[in-house]
């Protein structure tokens, strides 16, 4: 008689990394010789769940128990470790779909009889995507009513260890029905933990805390006595200097990264736009006034944004003084610098030539002259030369002893710490519609006080621009010879909106912010 030969999933299983054989006694077979293989499915998303009592030995010790207890001769164990939930695109469960799809397709002879999870929502979070898992791989195709992909010839047994009355097998039919209850639990239990962790935020941001948790931003560490970030002068330093070297030096954010040892332009970049140094918290597209010590005041951090806004225009501009500042005055468009033999540049109007007009669209050339640059150059310093003595001493304002927007942050400050308490509000006397009035009449004095913030802080910012260009103009005359043709041509960009040549040589030259820079009858 030929003795019966015995199978082992360690001879019938190609092992990858997030499998593992814990009970490998023997593998049953069924009629048509397939082989019975019970699969048990652990998955935990964070290192915080494992404290929680989800780690995955926690539920491999449930599995094991339970599949001991029953009787179950084989199971490998499918592992995810580090996904969520909510995502049921995850390498262990792919790997126990395509075991059933192959099977079914008939590639396979490895049949899954049982699938075991400790807890239903280590096999999703979600309604939508646990119910489809099971109508799609574990009901029979018969049985499913909304899937594309069954073709599950009979129901895969399912347990859930937890909720052992939630299972799904040919002797308890009510179990299908548990299984979609306890689903939509897992998923309603998920949803009430992220609304708690959003509101927790959302109040933590309100009352000025930092919101924790990765790295501080530079210039800071975090500090988790007062949950607040506290400057670190060394690195303050840094980050004034990186600001003023921006828009004063005109430097670029490589050379500065070179200078201060950062990894690339890329990192100065981001500290540049990152508003947090200004004393704020930003949080879901919202700012809020912080606990933390400015480092930048907000009128320079500002600065700083319409030079990045600047340069990004002007990223190809060439190192001619005027360059992209120049238009004609017979019809509008741009002129450009052009090679002229061995004496120089000439100023030439995009539309003068036939071959620029195909590309603008225009059926007549320009009839403009080409103008010496060196010339137009000389008169163009000549006339910012004669502005600077158009902007005296006393065009300048006083400057006042209270700071309206500080005092505007405290009041909105104050306005989130009583928003805070009321949605830290729980005393049952306290009816439903008239916290939520509550609620929507502090919402709507913070957006009254934001608007006022938005507007002193528009004004300030252009009250520095204003009187960053008085003082240029005002020393230009003495600091232009010293200055390098960089430093010459990024003057001419910060003071001048343009400069419109006509073909009989006039030259008009637009100041920026000219109504603020001088006064209407000198103007």
């Amino acid at each position: 008689m030929k003795k019966e030969r015995i199978y082992h999933l360690r001879n019938i299983l190609e092992l990858r990394s997030n499998m593992k054989i814990v009970i490998d006694d023997a593998v049953e077979l069924d009629e048509d010789g397939n082989f019975l293989v019970n699969v048990g499915y652990l998955r935990v998303s964070t290192d915080r769940q494992a404290d929680l009592g989800f780690g995955l030995d926690i539920q491999e010790a449930d599995i094991v128990r339970y599949c001991t207890a029953n009787g179950y001769k084989n199971l490998v164990l499918y592992i995810d470790d580090g996904y969520t939930g909510t995502n049921m695109q995850r390498p262990g469960l792919q790997a126990i779909t395509k075991a059933i799809t192959d099977f079914n397709d008939g590639k396979s002879h490895l049949r899954i009889n049982a699938v075991v999870v400790a807890r239903i929502d280590r096999l999703g979070r979600t309604l939508l995507g646990t119910l489809q898992f099971i109508q799609d791989y574990i009901v029979s195709a018969k049985d499913s009513k909304n899937s594309a992909v069954n073709r599950n010839k009979e129901d895969i047994n399912f347990v859930s260890v937890a909720e052992n009355y939630c299972r799904i097998d040919k002797e308890n039919p009510q179990g299908k029905f548990l299984l979609m209850l306890f689903a939509t639990l897992a998923e309603f239990d998920r949803d009430q933990i992220v609304e708690k962790l959003k509101r927790g935020r959302q109040a933590r941001v309100a009352s000025g805390k930092w919101m924790g948790g990765g790295r501080a931003p530079y210039g800071y560490r975090y500090d988790k006595e007062t949950s607040s970030l506290v400057i670190v002068p060394e690195e303050a330093k840094v980050v004034k200097e990186i600001f003023r070297l921006f828009i004063e030096e005109k430097m670029a954010p490589q050379k500065i990264a070179d200078r201060f040892h950062f990894s690339g332009d890329r990192a100065i970049t981001q500290i540049l736009q990152r508003k947090s140094l200004t004393g704020c918290i930003v949080f879901n597209g919202e700012e809020y006034p912080g606990m933390h010590e400015a480092i930048i005041p907000l009128s320079v951090w500002q600065e700083a944004q319409d030079e990045i806004a600047r340069r990004s225009v002007h990223r190809t501009a060439s190192v001619y003084l005027l360059s992209g500042l120049l238009y004609c005055g017979e019809c509008g468009a741009k002129m450009r610098y052009q090679k002229w033999g061995k004496k120089g540049t000439k100023l030439v109007c995009y539309t003068s030539q036939e071959s620029s007009n195909e590309r603008f669209g225009k059926a007549e050339s320009c009839d403009s002259e080409r103008f010496w640059s060196s010339d137009v150059e000389e008169a163009v310093i000549d006339e910012l030369f004669r502005l600077s003595y158009l902007v005296s001493d006393k065009d300048r304002k006083a400057v006042g002893t209270v700071d309206p927007i500080g005092v505007l942050q405290k009041e909105l400050a104050a306005e989130r710490r009583r928003l805070s308490r009321l949605y830290d509000f729980e005393d049952e006397d306290e009816p439903d519609d008239v916290l939520k009035e509550k609620i929507l009449d502090a919402k709507k004095r913070m957006a009254s006080i934001e608007a006022q913030i938005r507007e002193e802080e528009e004004n300030a910012s252009i009250e520095k621009k204003v009187n960053r260009a008085r003082e240029i103009l005002r020393t230009l005359k003495s600091t232009w010879p010293e200055m390098t043709k960089e430093q010459q041509q990024g003057t001419c960009q910060r003071l001048i909106d343009r400069v419109v040549i006509y073909k009989d040589g006039h030259i008009d030259v637009f100041l920026k912010l000219r109504n603020y820079l001088i006064s209407e009858e000198k103007s």
